[in-house]
């Protein structure tokens, strides 16, 4: 395995605001109703009622295009890489993407970056080939690492520690784990403090021996695609769910069996010591896989060819993507707060672009109300998908009045104090710079 020097700065990115489809719209919802019923009856701590696309819908359930705050998903995402260093950046979309797009470059601007649209294949909205469409737009170098992300994370405005980490230097792609313990320290002693409800299947022994953390998997992936072939990202991405994981990495491995040779001594040292280690520090703790940090990112290197790393970060922000109905709800509820503490401005508090984020909702939203069918009912909309999700309850009053009972839960509280402190912080750092 050759050693890497890649550009420490990344500079692309490609964002990706497609999803697959379900071949009908009955399907879609009895898979997401079943996978909540099952985490109910679990006593999951993060409970998912997915927001799926399906061939037959009349309105394209595409949460990318989900207002919150009444302004797009997608706009969201999008200023957060407008207000980040990046130089060039690549949509992928539909076509009502591609219209909203339009229309918030022209309203926003581009920060001078240089930004390109390129559609959706209907047939194929796979990871791989949704990558594949987003390289063709760009020209890139064999020793630079392209930032890949999925749109739906609105509120990841952080993102100079990804684009500069200096890991970028000797690694192809860096696996940005979401570490409960890092993210929330204090979840044990107050758990209104963990604002973000989600199920940690993976554990990682850190930098020792009792440093254990629950993981959950990546939402973003800095990859050099000209010497990492990015259909393992699209198996790793595809199969990460759900401890999935685990039979992505035995099928790459058997096709692979020389590699599987160099990396058996840190496979062997798991399989004997982990789970002992494991039990030792938490006893009886269950969890779908595991490894330590030396053990996975040695053999994954080994089996992958090519020098991997990961990094347990402590942003909240990495792990609160769209999914599901409760995830749009969490930054929904968020504003909500924000506006009550702040008056309508409180976008601008919490967000670093949220006044260019109400200027378009002001200007454009109007027009795109009467261009886009989801957006002509918003409220009406969500309150049948609640319906017909069997969630309990609707989220908005016949007035469109936003009456969630979780609006004033003590974790969007918490989650206002957090964002409004990392606002703050974010923007005393851009002055500096400026």
């Amino acid at each position: 395995m050759a050693s890497m020097k890649n550009k420490i700065q990344i500079e692309k990115c490609i964002v990706s605001f497609s999803h697959n489809k379900y071949e009908s719209r009955k399907l879609a919802d009895e898979f997401s109703i079943a996978k909540a019923k099952g985490e109910i009856a679990a006593g999951k701590n993060g409970i998912s009622h997915l927001i799926l696309r399906s061939r037959d819908d009349e309105i394209d359930r595409l949460k990318f295009l989900f207002l919150i705050h009444g302004i797009p998903l997608m706009c969201y995402s999008l200023g957060n890489l407008i207000c980040s260093s990046l130089k060039e950046i690549v949509v992928v979309g539909s076509d009502e993407v591609q219209r909203i797009l339009d229309r918030f470059l022209s309203t926003a601007g581009t920060g001078g970056k240089k930004i390109q649209f390129v559609r959706e294949d209907d047939q194929n909205l796979n990871l791989f080939h949704t990558m594949d469409l987003g390289r063709s737009k760009l020209s890139i170098e064999n020793d630079e690492l392209i930032l890949f992300q999925p749109g739906d994370l609105p509120f990841l405005y952080d993102l100079e520690k990804v684009l500069g980490f200096q890991g970028n230097k000797n690694h192809n792609v860096i696996l940005w784990l979401n570490s409960r313990q890092k993210m929330f320290p204090g979840f044990n002693e107050n758990s209104d403090s963990e604002f973000v409800k989600r199920n940690y299947h993976y554990r990682i022994i850190n930098d020792h021996d009792t440093d254990l953390h629950e993981l959950k998997e990546p939402n973003l992936y800095p990859i050099n695609f000209e010497r990492m072939d990015p259909e393992i990202i699209d198996y790793l991405h595809s199969s990460r769910k759900d401890g999935q994981i685990v039979d992505a990495g035995i099928k790459m491995a058997l096709k692979n069996p020389v590699r599987l040779f160099l990396a058996l001594p840190y496979l062997v040292d798991h399989v004997f010591n982990f789970r002992a280690q494991v039990q030792k520090i938490r006893p009886g703790d269950k969890y779908q896989f595991g490894m330590s940090k030396r053990n996975f990112q040695k053999s994954v290197s080994k089996i992958l060819n090519a020098p991997i790393s990961t990094k347990l970060h402590d942003d909240p922000s990495f792990v609160s993507d769209i999914d599901a109905l409760e995830d749009w709800e969490d930054f929904e509820s968020l504003i909500h707060f924000a506006n009550k503490q702040e008056g309508e401005g409180g976008l601008e508090n919490i967000h670093p672009f949220g006044k260019e984020l109400m200027n378009f909702r002001e200007k454009d939203m109007p027009f795109l109300k009467q261009e886009i069918p989801m957006y002509q009912n918003f409220p009406g909309y969500i309150n049948h998908v609640y319906q017909t999700l069997e969630m309990g309850y609707e989220p908005y009053d016949s007035d469109g009045n936003y009456i969630s009972p979780n609006a004033n839960s003590p974790e969007v509280e918490q989650a206002y104090r957090w964002y409004q402190k990392k606002c703050k912080l974010i923007n005393s750092e851009s002055s500096l710079v400026s």
